[in-house]
Formats: structure tokens, C-alpha cells, sequence
């Protein structure tokens, strides 16, 4: 009988002292990952896809899991439709879920199993946690992945089948399965939350707090508090679902102010500098970034902001290093002129600002608030 398969990926390169720091601590949790999904005695089998040797001796010494290693390849970038097809033929999966290194830390163990139940139980189908931007997927037949043109990354893997006329559905959103570490203010949230949701996770704190988050690490305390206040004013600007507004009245006493916009920027292909629409950038550029954080706070207490969108309609060619020094409010390390003024502003700014992706506006605040303790909807 083929057996269905639980995929782990986790890998890439990074070059810069940033990049390496978050990929460590995706790398612990990446390990946990595959250790829990064996513990769901769901899976005929657990595999660990990297491109890195000594992760991929780690996970070969995991009990009940395989390892599939990546050849590094210099001469193309990697392609995940690729490898993903490769190895499911390499295992000749019947079905299976992929899941990101960095996602699924915050999902329990029934939630585990909910995701490869769900998978299991619509065959032809591809079920994702979010299927405008996916970090986790699944198929109870393969061939309903494969017969699609699997693109380059995840996130798109959903809507290229829905592009080809394939059902998809979305699990529930929740706070574990919304939370992908893709960034450092991710990471740093992260942490925060693990005593209280993940305590199995100390050693994703221990790599967290090496970081460079002395600039960041005043932000979160003062937003957090934010979220704990009642009828405090919290604005989220950027990829925001309406599935976390609804979340985060129900956990806090907050009233939000939220300007949603580009949900589906990546899918969508509108993540190249200058591609994106913001009407917040373009506020921003009439009227410079003080300016704009000047009024955010005449109205806001704390502000979380999806910058991913800011800097592709600012058209800021950034690497993911410069990215990542944005969220820790190293404006010195961004080359970008508008974008290095843009995060000096925010630090600066009156009250506590939160710079991050698309996982910023959604399960890491999520995460924050199921920590307040609070209910209530204003």
C-alpha cells in the first residue's frame, strides 16, 4: 500500500549575520516540527527535506523520520514545485502534507491531527491553511498537486490549483496555524509567547534571545501592554485577514483601527518593488514618514505594520537581510533611502510601532493577544 507522507522543508542559504539568526532558530523549530508529526500516528512516514548537511544529520537522528537531502545548487535559485514533485515520487506518496519549517509551532497536537484528518478526508482536493498565501498544505492524492505546474514557492502552491481548476479549501484560520516564523519580529513574538503557548520550545527562545533585539525588544513590551489595555486603539496596517480582526475582538477589549490592503501580494505576483498599491505608502510619500507616523499616533496606542507592502509600492529593491534589519529597526543596515527613513520613523515614533510580514498582522498578534488574558468584544 503507498504510504501518505508528511513532508518537513526547511533550508536555503543566508548571508547575513540576521538571516543566519533566524534561520538557527527555524532550524529548532523545524526539528520539533518533525518530531510532532511522527507523534500524531498519522503518517506512514515522516520526511525531512534540507539543503543543509549538518541539519539534515540532526534529523536523521530523529527516530521514525527520513531525510531527503537537497543538492546545492549555485547555478539556478531553488524551486519548490520541483523538489516537492521529486520527492513525493521519490516516496511514492499516495497523499501527503507539507508543512514549512517555520510554521505550525503554536498548533497542538489535536490541531496536528486535525490538518492530516482534514487532508485525508477530501480526496482530489487541496487543503491549505491559508489559501491565498499557504505555509501548509495538503493532498489525499498527490495527483491533485502534481497535475497542476507547481510554482517556485509554497505560498502559491494553492492558487496554482485553483488556477487549474482543483477544489481547495482553507482550514479554519487559527493562531497555530497562521503563525509562520518568516521574520525577526516574528521570532522575537515568538518568544515572548512560548511559556505560556509552547513551554516545549525553550531552545527556540534560548536561540531567540542571541539576537540583536535591543531596539525591537521596547516596541513589543510597550505594544503588548497595548493589547492588554481596555479600549486601548491598535491599528493594523497591511495583509490583514478579516479572520484576525475577528480574533482580536474576541480576546481583547481593544478597539482597532485596520487598513487591510495587498492580501495576496505574493500569490498575486505584486511583491516586486513598484508593483504593489498602497494607499498608505502613498501617504507616506506625500507626506513623509514623520508626518505619518505623527498622525498614526494622534489615533493609535500601539501599531502593528505589515512593511512587505510599503516597501514593494515604495519599490525598495531590499534583500531579505535588509528586510529583516527593518523589523529590528537597524535603519542603518537598509540601503533603500525611502525605506531607511521609513523605519527610523517608526522607531522614533510616539508610541510602540511593530515593523514586520505578513505573519506580523496575523498570528503573531494573534499570538499576543491569546496571551492577555482579556475577552471581550468593543
Amino acid at each position: 500500500m503507498r504510504p501518505f507522507v508528511g513532508f518537513v522543508f526547511e533550508g536555503g542559504q543566508h548571508s547575513g549575520d540576521v538571516e543566519g539568526w533566524v534561520a538557527r532558530a527555524r532550524e529548532e523549530m523545524a526539528i520539533l516540527l518533525a518530531r510532532r508529526l511522527v507523534d500524531t500516528d498519522l503518517l506512514d512516514r515522516v520526511v525531512f527535506v534540507t539543503d543543509r548537511p549538518s541539519l539534515a544529520e540532526r534529523a536523521a537522528s530523529l527516530a521514525k523520520v527520513d531525510t531527503a537531502v537537497t543538492p546545492a545548487q549555485s547555478a539556478s535559485p531553488f524551486h519548490f514545485g520541483r523538489r516537492l514533485a521529486q520527492v513525493i515520487a521519490e516516496y511514492d506518496a499516495a497523499g501527503f502534507v507539507y508543512m514549512s519549517g517555520g510554521s505550525g509551532l503554536l498548533m497542538s497536537m489535536d490541531e496536528l491531527a486535525g490538518f492530516v484528518l482534514a487532508t485525508q478526508e477530501r480526496p482530489g482536493s487541496i487543503v491549505a491553511n491559508n489559501v491565498y498565501s499557504a505555509d501548509m498544505f495538503g493532498a489525499a492524492d498527490s495527483q491533485a498537486a502534481l497535475c497542476t505546474e507547481l510554482p517556485a514557492a509554497d505560498n502559491g502552491v494553492p492558487m496554482a490549483a485553483h488556477a487549474a481548476g482543483i477544489p481547495v479549501y482553507g482550514l479554519p484560520p487559527t493562531t497555530g496555524n497562521t503563525f509562520d516564523i518568516d521574520t525577526p519580529s516574528d521570532l522575537i513574538i515568538l518568544s515572548d509567547v512560548i511559556p505560556i503557548l509552547a513551554p516545549y520550545a525553550q531552545c527556540v527562545r534560548d536561540v531567540a534571545a542571541a539576537g540583536p533585539v535591543e531596539r525591537a525588544t521596547p516596541a513589543l513590551v510597550a505594544a503588548r501592554a497595548a493589547l492588554a489595555t481596555d479600549l486601548a486603539e491598535i491599528a493594523l496596517i497591511g495583509r490583514v485577514s478579516p479572520a484576525t480582526v475577528a480574533d482580536l475582538n474576541s480576546r481583547t477589549t481593544c478597539r482597532l483601527r485596520v487598513y487591510s490592503e495587498e492580501r495576496g501580494m505574493r500569490a498575486f505576483g505584486r511583491d516586486k518593488p513598484g508593483m504593489a498599491r498602497s494607499l498608505i505608502g502613498k501617504m507616506i510619500e506625500s507626506g513623509g514618514p514623520q508626518a505619518f507616523f505623527a498622525s498614526l499616533a494622534w489615533c493609535s496606542d500601539a501599531a502593528f505594520i505589515d512593511t512587505r507592502v510599503l516597501f514593494a509600492h515604495l519599490g525598495a529593491a531590499l534583500s531579505q537581510e535588509e528586510r529583516f534589519c527593518s523589523d529590528l529597526f537597524l535603519w542603518e543596515n537598509v540601503s533603500s533611502g525611502d525605506a531607511a527613513c521609513l523605519v527610523q520613523a517608526a522607531l522614533d515614533a510616539q508610541i510602540p510601532v511593530m515593523l514586520g510580514g505578513h505573519s506580523l498582522v496575523s498570528g503573531a498578534v494573534r499570538a499576543l493577544a491569546a496571551c492577555t488574558g482579556r475577552r471581550g468584544v468593543v
